[in-house]
């Protein structure tokens, strides 16, 4: 399982070893003072390749391998335990092979990840990344590793510039994802995923495949399976060119952030932060957006500020330095006098709405998003929505139904003729946690099972989910 003599892996491994070196990973201290050095392994393509060339790499250099898996517990049992039974079997299988290897499961209680998307409003695997990283911290007190190799590749990396670009980030976030971060290291960034399997099946070892992968509700999987594609297809040189262009942007990031020194906001209680209005307003435009994003995660922001509001500000504080201006958007208030400039969680946020209607014919009907317009064509329901800042239709809905807000423990139907949880689309669409409960449902009355038939998130400006009948 693990012979090193074919030229790929001895390449491969040694193109490892060097990113660690430039990763600030110092295996001759490692081996010197007797520190391990840690490793995330979820059982994927990426992450047993990761785990088998560390072995390789550290067996010589005489260091020692402490690994971590993590059982979310967001999936069937029996894939998410097998994929950890998975790592642990691996892993014992390299100790008896002479590695010096060890394994440590970290396991999620059942229910966690969703009630922690929940509360942070940000998305299922925003959340279960957040936990994630929580048991890393965990792992490190126990074990002492100096580092976490986590096995983030070339295609990750393509796959979150796509997808930051097309969600509108800039800054830091326009870079992509950073080689080192703390004592987090991604040996495997500058390796394309092409090359992990052909690592791994030149040695004849397996791997485990999530089956979320191919689930194109979420905006990377979509990513994968047909934009990158896509590029592939009309521009053969676009990878090349986007990670490029990618460094750049950081560069300059990294150089906008550094006129951010000097100028620092002032903690007042209530979780609010403020400083002079003129020292704001005397910064230019990119710093001041900087000095709030710092200010946003300064009052723990837990949801994603939109870059409207930061414009919003910036626009203020370009004209006269006279002027008042109050706003607030995810959880954020942003109050602005002649004098100061203040930033403040925002506070009841989470009101919670209940509402049901039962629609049996064409008519008008009142919602928290709006007047509803229903109109009938062929038997069947149009439903439109017209405010001034948003247009909303879905159709092609049985008569009778009712349009109610979410309750727990909803699915939805599929086109497949399964059901999805409610819950895990909604934050697929990383619906704040003020607006999960506006979103209408629409549940079908005529038949025995009165299925949720859709949802419709256009009413506050997501997507639409909708099994046409």
């Amino acid at each position: 399982m693990t012979d090193s003599s074919n030229d790929f892996v001895y390449k491969f491994d040694s193109q490892v070893e060097k990113a660690l070196a430039l990763c600030g990973v110092d295996l001759q201290q490692l081996s010197l003072s007797g520190v391990p050095l840690g490793a995330a392994v979820s059982g994927g393509a990426d992450s047993v390749s990761l785990l088998i060339s560390l072995s390789h790499i550290l067996k010589k250099n005489h260091v020692r391998l402490e690994v971590i898996t993590v059982n979310h517990n967001i999936r069937a049992a029996a894939e998410t335990c097998g994929d950890a039974a998975f790592v642990v079997n691996i892993c014992s299988e390299l100790k008896k092979s002479g590695f010096d290897v060890n394994c440590s499961v970290k396991e999620l209680r059942k229910g966690l990840v969703a009630e922690t998307a929940e509360e942070r409003g940000n998305g299922i695997e925003e959340a279960a990344r957040y936990l994630r990283y929580k048991a890393f911290d965990e792992f490190i007190s126990e074990t002492g590793a100096a580092f976490i190799c986590l096995a983030h590749n070339c295609n990750d990396q393509l796959e979150t510039i796509l997808m930051r670009f097309l969600q509108g980030s800039g800054g830091a976030a326009s870079g992509g994802i950073r080689q080192v971060r703390g004592i987090y290291v991604r040996p495997l960034l500058d390796i394309p995923r092409s090359d992990i399997e052909l690592y791994l099946t030149s040695q004849n070892i397996k791997w485990r495949t999530d089956s979320t992968n191919s689930d194109e509700t979420y905006l990377r999987n979509k990513i994968r399976s047909r934009l990158m594609p896509f590029l592939d297809s009309i521009y053969p040189g676009w990878r090349h060119s986007v990670i490029t262009g990618a460094r750049k942007a950081y560069d300059d990031d990294c150089a906008v952030t550094m006129n951010i020194s000097g100028t620092e906001w002032s903690r007042q209680k209530d979780d609010a932060v403020v400083m002079p209005f003129v020292e704001f307003k005397r910064r230019a435009r990119a710093v001041r957006s900087r000095l709030l994003y710092a200010a946003f995660s300064q009052v723990s922001a837990g949801q994603r500020v939109p870059y409207r509001l930061i414009e919003k500000i910036l626009d203020v504080s370009d004209g006269n330095i006279s002027c008042r201006y109050t706003a607030d958007a995810s959880g954020i208030e942003v109050e602005i006098n002649d004098n100061t400039i203040l930033v403040k969680k925002k506070r009841n946020i989470a009101t919670e709405y209940g509402f049901f209607v039962i629609i049996e014919e064409s008519g008008n009907y009142d919602l928290p998003c709006g007047t509803v317009s229903v109109t009938e064509k062929d038997g069947k329901a149009m439903l439109s929505l017209d405010t001034e800042d948003r247009c909303a239709v879905i159709g092609q809905i049985p008569f009778p139904f009712c349009i109610r807000n979410r309750q727990p423990g909803d699915s939805v139907q599929t086109a497949a003729g399964g059901e999805k949880p409610v819950a895990d689309v909604l934050s697929a669409w990383h619906v704040p946690l003020e607006k999960k409960n506006l979103i209408p449902l629409i549940q079908e009355l005529a038949g025995s099972n009165q299925k949720i038939l859709g949802i419709w998130g256009s009413t506050y400006g997501f997507e639409d989910w909708i099994v046409r009948g």
